[in-house]
């Protein structure tokens, strides 16, 4: 359960800081947002990624949560990165 804890937020933490890039908004919601905008989804990447950093040191001690939390951000960050690569084939399916 620990896991899901510290990946759930770690996945989102990226898939906000995808979204706060301009270049990324002209591509996900076929419109760019306001500067205000992308500083609250940027700050609330990083947020969601300290929440996750928190969560796994609390759950599993400082040393080996961190441990387990670069490892699910490397998996969060592939996923990402794996959605960015297909949003075409994504969005097809959601239009």
């Amino acid at each position: 359960m620990i896991h899901l804890l510290i990946a759930v937020p770690a996945l989102l933490g990226f898939a906000l800081l995808l979204i706060a890039m301009a270049r990324h908004q002209q591509d996900w919601l076929r419109r760019k947002l306001g500067t205000r905008a992308s500083t609250l989804l940027r700050w609330s990447g990083f947020g969601a990624l300290a929440l996750a950093f928190v969560v796994a040191g609390m759950g599993l001690g400082w040393a080996y949560g961190t441990v387990v939390w670069c490892g699910w951000l490397s998996v969060a960050a592939v996923l990402v990165l794996a959605a960015q690569t297909n949003r075409e084939r994504i969005l097809r399916l959601f239009s």
